[in-house]
């Protein structure tokens, strides 16, 4: 549920990495592992990799083996003595497909563990794993260092055609990743608009107030004025806000602020076009300049906290389900968590999505959560790459819309994700024992077609009756909140904003963007709580140009010509 794994986050990391494995190239390669699938990152076969592996009844026959590495966040729950080398998931990738998942290593997610064993790892000449998931921005090192498959073409060879028509939904996927004509990794696709925002409300307050849900701007500072001085939670004292964001130093967070710079015609943070159809970087455009008066003019009335540059998002949320704030902006699942539990600590809340307000001059925008955040990588020393292939087929051939009647008709497995009582589906919160979560063990993603999930909850939330298993499984697990939200962020997708420039650092992001990013927040900083006169924003577009902005947005302009065939 994190929103904007963003570019700069990685830099660092990506040039160790390249010096790494460049160096690593000449070191020792692998030799393939024993049968078990032990020694190294192979497949566990001895099969030529020009012949096909045996299969009896749908599985190989020996079995195989595919090694990978991964993280183990707090959100990945075992049950009964599980583990993630053995539970649920390994054990039915065995029985059903022949295929063995064994793990090289394991990180927790803090302090960027992960990426810490990586390079160590790299740096000591260590196997790679059968297949690599990383953040689509950390993957452009891994790339250069040359370790790793043309996996567009295995991608062609050996998906299947209900994972074939899933990417075709969003053929730019693949663009960051394009070498020489090669796409070197293959994007873990995730479902579109489900991280379009609504604008979530206090309906309670509103109805308190006798007020309107607002539309405008104009009018969502009359409303936030409201909650703010007239005392919407009845406790004789000004203790309430209007709205909760977080300005700290990603405004498109999941609980963010860009739909406000977007209401007046600019999206901060990302590459997108501006009037005469060249891409520029938003955060320098002129319309942002009011957009940054407005919200110091929020934050001086006492609209936002004034703690508002400090606060990352679960901070912002905890003023929300606390009671003390009326309006926050997020995806479709906002509500879902953590907002709803605004309703458990205050009596009688109610919490109502609205459609994005429009600015002085009708204008609405925010920005796109994209279309991925982690791809995958496939060794080039994996002799049989179909073995993940046959892996993936499977669940986007029935598991990603699964069949009345069929093994993932309500769920992966009885007991975690969902379960039966009296006869009947149930899924979480009402599963005995708890709700697991298999997809957590999953290699990857699990398996999305981009278009089904938001559409799905917006034409139940129209009336449709759930007639497929899938339909009826969202009817059944969403809120009517959800579902409304999806409603209306179909209906205004098409002020949603992807991010124009996607591919591998160019020489200038390379060298400056981390000062950039650095001026632009503390430019902006400065100007929302009256450090710095509004009108210095226009010297801190200047200092960013002269900076090196100014060639990035050239260098960004080339390669988008480039990529785009123009």
């Amino acid at each position: 549920m994190h929103k904007k794994w963003r570019k700069w986050s990685s830099l660092a990391l990506s040039a160790v990495l390249v010096a790494v494995m460049l160096a690593g190239c000449s070191g020792n390669k692998n030799e393939g592992s024993s049968p078990d699938g032990s020694g190294g990152s192979e497949t566990g076969s001895s099969q030529p990799a020009d012949q096909a592996l045996p299969e009896v009844d749908g599985k190989y026959s020996p079995e195989v083996t595919i090694t990978n590495v991964r993280t183990l966040g707090d959100d990945v729950k075992f049950k009964d003595g599980e583990k993630i080398d053995d539970n649920v998931f390994t054990r039915w990738a065995k029985e059903r497909l022949g295929i063995n998942i064994k793990y090289l290593w394991t990180t927790p997610v803090a302090n960027d563990a992960f990426k810490t064993k990586l390079t160590l790892s790299m740096s000591a000449n260590e196997p790679l794993p059968d297949i690599l998931e990383v953040k689509g921005t950390e993957a452009h090192a891994l790339i250069e260092s040359g370790k790793f498959q043309d996996a567009g073409a295995l991608f062609d060879k050996y998906a299947s055609d209900a994972y074939k028509k899933a990417m075709a939904e969003v053929p730019d996927a693949w663009l960051p990743y394009m070498r020489d004509g090669k796409r070197m990794a293959i994007p873990g696709i995730d479902y579109i608009m489900q991280h379009d925002d609504s604008m979530f409300i206090r309906q309670d307050w509103l109805d308190k107030l006798h007020l309107k849900a607002p539309t405008t701007i104009d009018e969502m500072e009359k409303v936030m004025d409201a909650f703010v001085n007239q005392d919407p939670d009845g406790n004789n004292k000004k203790d309430t806000y209007g709205m909760i964001s977080t300005l700290k130093d990603n405004y498109n967070a999941w609980i963010g602020t860009g739909e406000i710079f977007g209401a007046y015609g600019a999206v901060p943070q990302i590459w997108e076009k501006d009037d005469k159809g060249d891409i520029v970087y938003g955060s320098v455009r002129p319309e942002i300049k009011q957009a940054l008066g407005k919200l110091k003019e929020w934050i001086d009335k006492g609209y936002l906290h004034k703690e508002v540059a400090l606060q990352d998002e679960m901070k912002a949320a905890e003023l929300f389900i606390s009671g003390k704030a009326g309006i926050a902006f997020g995806p479709t699942w906002l509500y879902n968590w953590p907002l709803q539990d605004v309703v458990k600590n205050v009596p009688g809340a109610i919490v109502k999505p609205y459609p994005l307000p429009a600015g002085p001059d009708g204008k609405i925008g925010q920005a796109s959560e994209g279309t991925h955040s982690l791809v995958m990588l496939i060794n080039k020393e994996m002799k049989h790459p179909e073995i993940y292939f046959k892996y993936i087929n499977y669940l986007y051939d029935h598991y990603n819309d699964p069949e009345a009647g069929g093994e993932f008709e309500y769920g992966f497995a009885k007991g975690y994700d969902y379960d039966i009582v009296d006869g009947k589906p149930v899924f979480d919160p009402n599963i005995p024992g708890g709700y697991i979560d298999p997809a957590k063990y999953f290699l990857g993603i699990p398996p999305r077609t981009p278009s089904q999930f938001v559409k799905t909850l917006a034409e139940l939330n129209g009336g449709k009756e759930p007639a497929t298993p899938y339909e009826k499984k969202i009817a059944m697990s969403s809120t009517k909140q959800q579902m409304e939200a999806a409603t209306i962020v179909v209906s205004q997708h098409q002020y949603t904003l992807d991010d124009l420039f996607t591919g591998a650092p160019t020489p200038t992001y390379k060298d400056k963007w981390q000062n950039l990013k650095k001026m632009e927040i503390t430019a902006f900083t400065k100007i929302l709580y009256g450090n710095a006169s509004l009108d210095s924003f226009d010297d801190f577009v200047k200092d960013w140009n002269a900076a090196g902005g100014e060639q990035l947005t050239q260098e960004i302009r080339e390669w988008y010509k480039t990529v785009k065939g123009e």
